[in-house]
Parts: C-alpha cells; sequence; structure tokens
C-alpha cells in the first residue's frame, strides 16, 4: 500500500508533465515531476525526470453511490410533487367526482411512462433471485459497483512496459487502498439518523441496501489486497504487527457478513445484535490501525466521526424522550393473550409523534441493555387534557428477551415494567394520493396495516387523502390470535368514512371447516376488512353496483354475512365461542392473493397503493402476483392503474 515509481522517463514538453497533473483530478493516477540524478559509467552526471505516480481513485468508487442516492431524490421530488397535487384535488372534489376513465382494451402511447413504471417495478424491485433472495436491482448494484471499483484497482498507470497495474506489487495496494475508502461510506450508509432520509424518502432500514452494497464491495477488496499481499511475498504477508492486525479486520468482517445473513438474523437476532456491535468495533479498529502502518489511517478515522455523531443523535433523542420528558408512568403494561402472544402498552410524550407504520426500539432495563425493533400499532392520538399518547405493541414470542417477558406475565396474566425507548424510526410510503389501497397481513404484522389504515381514515375525513376503495386482508392460524386485535380493527372500521367503499376478510388459516385446527400453513394471517359491512343487505348490493371497484360474488357475499353478527356462518367454528365483530367477515383456509389482488386492481378508478407485511412466505405470493401480466406494463398502456407495492419486515 505504497507508492511506486515508474521508470525513469523524460518528458517530451512541459506541458506533458502539466497534462498529467490536470489528468490526475479527474481520477487518474496523480502525476508529479521530481528531479534525480544519475551517474553514468564515464562520470557524466545526467538529470533527468521521473514520474511517481500515487493512487487517485479512492474517491472515485464513491460516484456510484453518490448517483443511486441523486436519481432517489429525484424520484422522491417528483412524487412528492404528484402526491401533493393529487391531495389538493381530493380537498376541491365534490361527491359527484371525476368519473372513472374508460378502458378500451387498446395500446395507449400516452400511457407509455406508466408501462416504464410498471416495468421497472416489476423487474427492479418485485422478481427475486432465488436462494439469495435479493431483487434483480440489488443483484446489479452490486455486481455494477463491485466492478467500477475493480476498474479503479486494474486501472493503468502508465503505457509503458511492462504493464506493472497488473503486478500483484501494485494491484493489491489499490485494493487495499480503495477498500479503506470504502470504510466511511458503509458507516454512514448504516445510520439510523440519517440525513438520506429526508432527500430520497427512505428509512434507514430500506437505505441498509445501499449499506449491504457498499460492505460486499468492501469485503471482496478487503480479501483481494489480501491475496495480492500473499502472491507478492508470502513470508513478509504478517511480518509486522499492523499486518496481523490487518488479517484480524479481514476475519471480524467477514464473521459480521456471516452473521448477518437473513436466516441467521432472523433466528438469531439477539446473538447477531450483540456479535455485530462487537466485530464491527474490532473490524473498524483494527482496520485503522493496519492502514496507519502505511500511512492510510486518515482513510478510515471518519468513521469515527459518523458514528459519534449518530451516538450522540440518538442519545440526546433518548433522554429527551425517557427522562427529560418525564412520563407520568414510566412503565409498560405486558399482557399475556395467548398463543405466544404479547400486548405491550405505554405512554409518552413525543413531540411531533410518529407517522403510522414506524417502529421504536424498545428496551426493559430489568431484562438487560439490548433493544429490540417492534411496529407501533396505534397512530398518534394525544389523551384528553394531556400531552402523551399511547403507543401499542403487539410481539409474537420468539426466544430471549421477549420469552422472558412472556414469563414475568403469564403467572397473573399481565405485568408491569420499566421500558424505555428509542425512535421513531423509519419512513412509511406515503398513500394518501391513491385512490385504492390495500393493507395485507400476516402475523404480528397486523399491527402495521391496521395502524396504516387507521391513519387513512383520518385523513379521509380531513379531505386530505384520495381514497375511495380500502381492502383490509389478515390471514390468521387460531381463533386466539384472531382476538389479539380483533376488537381494535373493529374500532378503526367503525371510523371509516362514509365515501369510501371498504372490505375487511380474516382467513383462519390454522383451523378446517370442522372446528379442528389443522396443519398450520406457510404464511400465518391474513386480514381484509369491508366498509360495505356497515349497512344493510339490500344496500349492500346497491353500494357495491354504485361504488367504483366491485368485489367478485363469491367475496361479495361473505361481505354481507359479516354484517350481521348472529347470522354469519363461514364455516369458521372454533372449539371455544368465535366472537363476531360488525364490519368483518371471517373465513376458514387461506386466502387466494392473487384473485384479490387482481380483482382490486383491474377494477380501481386510479392508482393503487399496496402494503403488506407478515412472513415471508406471504410477501414472496403478493410479489408474484403483482408481477402477472394484469399488473404489468402492458395492462397499463391499456388502462389498468400502476400499483405501489410497500414491503415492511422490520422485525427480529
Amino acid at each position: 500500500m505504497t507508492d511506486f515509481a515508474a521508470p525513469t522517463v523524460a518528458p517530451s514538453s512541459a506541458a506533458d508533465v502539466l497534462s498529467a497533473v490536470i489528468t490526475s483530478f479527474a481520477g487518474s493516477p496523480v502525476a508529479l515531476p521530481r528531479v534525480t540524478s544519475t551517474i553514468t559509467s564515464k562520470g557524466v552526471v545526467k538529470t533527468t525526470v521521473a514520474v511517481k505516480y500515487k493512487h487517485g481513485a479512492i474517491q472515485n468508487s464513491y460516484w456510484g453511490i453518490l448517483a443511486l442516492i441523486g436519481i432517489a431524490a429525484v424520484i422522491n421530488a417528483v412524487f412528492i410533487a404528484w402526491a401533493t397535487y393529487r391531495r389538493y384535488q381530493a380537498r376541491r372534489r365534490t361527491q359527484d367526482a371525476v368519473p372513472a376513465p374508460s378502458r378500451t382494451g387498446r395500446l395507449s402511447l400516452r400511457r407509455f411512462p406508466h408501462a416504464i413504471l410498471s416495468a421497472s417495478r416489476i423487474w427492479g424491485f418485485r422478481v427475486r433471485i432465488p436462494y439469495v433472495d435479493m431483487t434483480l436491482v440489488e443483484v446489479a448494484l452490486t455486481l455494477l459497483y463491485v466492478g467500477g471499483c475493480l476498474a479503479f484497482v486494474y486501472a493503468p498507470t502508465e503505457t509503458m512496459n511492462p504493464a506493472v497495474n497488473l503486478m500483484p506489487k501494485y494491484w493489491s495496494a489499490n485494493a487495499g487502498i480503495i477498500a479503506a475508502g470504502q470504510m466511511p461510506l458503509a458507516v454512514f450508509l448504516a445510520l439510523k439518523n440519517n440525513p438520506l432520509t429526508k432527500l430520497t424518502g427512505l428509512g434507514h432500514e430500506k437505505v441498509v441496501l445501499m449499506h449491504r452494497i457498499v460492505s460486499r464491495c468492501l469485503l471482496f477488496l478487503t480479501w483481494l489486497h489480501f491475496v495480492g499481499e500473499y502472491f507478492r511475498s508470502e513470508r513478509l504477508l504478517l511480518s509486522a504487527d499492523w499486518k496481523v492486525l490487518g488479517l484480524v479486520a479481514a476475519v471480524a468482517q467477514t464473521l459480521t457478513s456471516i452473521m448477518g445473513i437473513k436466516q441467521i438474523r432472523h433466528a438469531y437476532y439477539e446473538v447477531f445484535y450483540t456479535s455485530h456491535v462487537i466485530l464491527i468495533i474490532i473490524f473498524i479498529v483494527t482496520a485503522h490501525l493496519h492502514c496507519i502502518g502505511e500511512e492510510y489511517g486518515y482513510l478510515v478515522w471518519p468513521c469515527y466521526v459518523i458514528w459519534g455523531f449518530d451516538r450522540a443523535l440518538r442519545g440526546s433523542r433518548y433522554v429527551l424522550y425517557n427522562f427529560i420528558l418525564r412520563p407520568k408512568n414510566r412503565k409498560a403494561v405486558i399482557e399475556y393473550i395467548g398463543a405466544d402472544g404479547l400486548r405491550v402498552t405505554l405512554r409518552r410524550r413525543i413531540p411531533g409523534g410518529w407517522i403510522a407504520g414506524q417502529h421504536v426500539f424498545l428496551a426493559f432495563p430489568a431484562l438487560g441493555i439490548q433493544s429490540h425493533p417492534f411496529t407501533i400499532g396505534s397512530v398518534y392520538e394525544k389523551e384528553e387534557g394531556g400531552n402523551e399518547a399511547e403507543m401499542l405493541f403487539i410481539v409474537r414470542v420468539q426466544g430471549g428477551q421477549t420469552k422472558t417477558l412472556m414469563k414475568r406475565a403469564m403467572p397473573t396474566g399481565r405485568c408491569e415494567l420499566n421500558a424505555f425507548f428509542d425512535g421513531p424510526y423509519g419512513h412509511p410510503e406515503d398513500i394518501r394520493a391513491f385512490t385504492t389501497c390495500i393493507f395485507i397481513a400476516g402475523g404480528t404484522g397486523v399491527t402495521y396495516t391496521v395502524a396504516r389504515m387507521h391513519q387513512l381514515f383520518k385523513d379521509i375525513h380531513a379531505s386530505d387523502a384520495s381514497a375511495k376503495r380500502v381492502v383490509f386482508v389478515w390471514a390468521v392460524r387460531t381463533e386466539t390470535e384472531y382476538e389479539w386485535v380483533a376488537s381494535d380493527i373493529a374500532k378503526v372500521v367503525a371510523l371509516a368514512p362514509p365515501s369510501i367503499s371498504l372490505l375487511v376478510e380474516v382467513y383462519l388459516t390454522g383451523e378446517r371447516r370442522d372446528g379442528t385446527l389443522g396443519a398450520i400453513p406457510d404464511i400465518e394471517k391474513n386480514f381484509d376488512n369491508e366498509k360495505d359491512a356497515t349497512i344493510t343487505s339490500s344496500s349492500a348490493s346497491s353500494s357495491a353496483s354504485s361504488s367504483s371497484p366491485a368485489p367478485t360474488l363469491s367475496r361479495l357475499s361473505i361481505a354481507e354475512c359479516g354484517e350481521s353478527e348472529k347470522k354469519i356462518d363461514t364455516g369458521a367454528s372454533t372449539p371455544t365461542s368465535p366472537t363476531y365483530y360488525t364490519g368483518i367477515s371471517r373465513r376458514s383456509g387461506r386466502p387466494d392473493m392473487a384473485q384479490i389482488l387482481e380483482d382490486e386492481v383491474t377494477t380501481s378508478e386510479g392508482a393503487v397503493a399496496v402494503d403488506v407485511s407478515g412472513p415471508d412466505g406471504l410477501v414472496a405470493s403478493v410479489r408474484s402476483t403483482l408481477s402477472q401480466p394484469f399488473a404489468g406494463p402492458v395492462a397499463t398502456m391499456k388502462g389498468t392503474p400502476t400499483v405501489l407495492l410497500s414491503v415492511e419486515q422490520f422485525r427480529m
């Protein structure tokens, strides 16, 4: 990782040297003139000019990420402008709104931009690579970024022979330097309080995609540097302490990457979290000491500044929300609600509140210093006569701290513990501009979708949203799990604006029609709610015919059954007495996501937003369905609206 001198050459003119220096600012190796003296065999001193090359490609490796951030910022600005205009229309809209556009079945070039948007969403974000569970965009960006860095690693430094850029001595040094230069960028992209959120509209849990791209490149370049040094001199590979520290850094980074694999991270979250913090600290410190040995420590020390700034900001907010704005009761109420479920509630004073769908990190000091991410299942509403608002969380016990919480609550059914929180975090998509909003949940993912639907209803009442049709689907395994939030959903349904068409369906996937429990399918829960269920049977049919998207006959009959609590009988009886709520229809079995989504998308009067939260099987099913031709670019050019898919899987 040192500078090297090319063979001694005499420049043809001063302009050549100046040109070499100017070229360095464009990313080529820096060329600096140097006067040397040589004694010939005849004793004559001959002065020549040698060119010493420095590695100038470090900053250039950032351009790919900066370009990606710039594109995301432009897209976010366009989306904000469109959403603002749509909300302006909603405020001016009357009951006799603009009729639904006619679909002639012919291709329209006017909708070509919409077709491009649909194609980019499908091929870029919905189609995933088997076995690695990565989108095409993630794979493409990773390959492009690594390829760009490799181009700088092997870039020729001069045109003379031999081609020194292909010698291990030089490409090894380049790989190490460029890898060190990636470290501050990787740390910046991993921040929870990331300024990119405001710029791009992406929460930290989505910006982490770029963090992973840079981290993969960093890992590859680190080991490429090690291999180059090995071929350069096996004897000198670990001949000094700073070289040994470099190997320690590489091993720590590799272990971090292994623990970050999705399956391992989800199965052993607490082990992942603890090891991640420890290994990252080891990696940064040892890599810094290794770079100091080669006088490149200045590339790494910004990591401490970036990380320290984020920790200072998080710590300040943590102290503000938990200590300065002292709550009336610091304790959180933990209730055991059956089927390995916990209901956690606490009241806090949060200036500015939170956005429905955001999450926080909860910590219970009595159980340890670790914090876990949980989605807030309620909207921000201050209590009457006070400044505090209630935060609700539905937690499925996984092990570790959540299992300890369940043991504390089970003897009496509930317990109270001091709780601290960090957040809120996340940047849920703004769906107020969409005509049809579909919420799909499985398992405890219902906390995300019910809060989103509740907030949407509030926005519609305030004439700040354009939705005319709302569909809510929840697949749940057992009656006990259904009771976790059934009453909360019923309260939200009662708040539905009369101007919208609403469908709510609950699928009990773990029970057969004979009332016995069956094998639990891949997806855990699925919920759907319909506004038409609050009216009488006779008016339901007329409302369905007049409302924008007419449901299919089979689904309409189920919604009608949900109108009367005493007359509902969908075959979903259970050994315990099932509870029915007005406006919520129930079914046994798994929801037909393909039929539900196709019906809603093809009959919608305008743009469609789909929010899904739940297990991998459910999310994969929704992604696959929305990649079908009915939502594709050809259908879009024929008049079918575009579809925005938002996935929430920020869970343990």
